[in-house]
């Protein structure tokens, strides 16, 4: 899970837009929204890494599974964040095997080296490269892999394609993404976020804005389960399939749920919030989500994997 957020050759995307936010216009051309996007993972990759893996191991663990790589595999991993799926990816396809794993931000892949270093995990590479222009020969791999990555792009038929094009024949590709809709947990938080954001937000807020929002715009339609089949099978992907499962995140309470999409989720927006109100937040979306004692809090959703063989 990392970031490969670029505009060019987004579907109904313009290469350059102009939006306003609280009547400040901003301008971002191609490179301007990419940074904007990307800047979270890249500036947090450490509380990405102490936060957010932890919480994901079974879905990386599933997602391996379900690409089913074998010893001696030649594997990509797609948005390899800091490295989880690359890593399981190279314990399966062995010594004989090798992963290849990108990401576009460098803290994100530091972080994925040194793991891969303390574990000997001599067979995995991590390399700077944007999953809809990969710099990489065709029918190269066996196998595909993509944890919430290709989901992230602003071009998503030239994210597939390009894994279409590296993949060998017979090879799989294998990614998943969340479902059409968001947890009920995390919609209550975000309408009382709402009310506490900004209304005078500073260049790089509004920057920010404008390219979630347009990231937003750009893969907005296939959330939906058919329109991302329609989309492999129409680049050339057979046996296109896809299987709904449901996610489950437990915390210790819902303050940990709330002090997560601060500290990471929302953390560009959190930072621009005075800290009174930031804790008046806390405290309300905390009422809201647990009005009674609970020992844990939980939190699901759906989440979509997704295969497709080469011819």
């Amino acid at each position: 899970m990392g970031c490969h957020s670029t505009l060019t050759g987004a579907p109904g995307v313009a290469p350059s837009l102009t939006a306003r936010t609280q009547g400040t216009a901003v301008s971002l051309g191609p490179r301007g929204t990419c940074l904007a996007n990307c800047e979270l993972f890249g500036r947090f990759a450490g509380q990405f890494e102490s936060q957010v893996v932890p919480l994901w191991r079974e879905v990386y663990d599933s997602l391996v599974g379900r690409a089913q790589v074998a010893p001696g595999s030649a594997v990509l991993d797609v948005g390899t964040g800091t490295g989880e799926v690359a890593l399981r990816a190279g314990k399966a396809a062995g010594s004989l095997g090798r992963v290849f794993a990108v990401d576009t931000e460098e803290e994100m892949l530091e972080i994925g080296r040194r793991k891969a270093k303390e574990l000997g995990a001599s067979n995995v590479t991590f390399e700077r490269m944007d999953v809809q222009s990969l710099d990489l020969p065709d029918d190269t791999f066996d196998s595909v892999i993509g944890n919430y990555s290709i989901c992230c792009v602003m071009s998503y038929d030239k994210a597939l394609r390009e894994c279409l094009r590296v993949l060998k024949p017979g090879g799989r590709l294998t990614f998943n993404q969340s479902g059409p809709g968001d947890p009920h947990e995390f919609k209550v938080a975000f309408d009382i976020f709402e009310k506490y954001k900004t209304t005078a937000p500073s260049k790089k807020l509004r920057e920010f804005r404008e390219a979630k929002a347009m990231l937003s715009a750009a893969v907005e339609r296939y959330k939906e389960v058919s329109a991302t089949l329609d989309l492999m099978r129409r680049l050339g992907y057979e046996s296109a399939e896809a299987e709904t499962t449901t996610r489950v995140i437990t915390y210790k309470d819902a303050g940990a749920f709330i002090d997560r999409l601060t500290i990471f989720n929302w953390r560009n927006e959190a930072e621009e919030i005075p800290r009174a109100d930031l804790s008046r937040f806390r405290s309300e979306a905390i009422r809201v989500l647990a009005d009674r004692p609970l020992i844990r809090f939980s939190v699901s959703d759906e989440m979509v994997f997704f295969t497709g063989l080469k011819p």
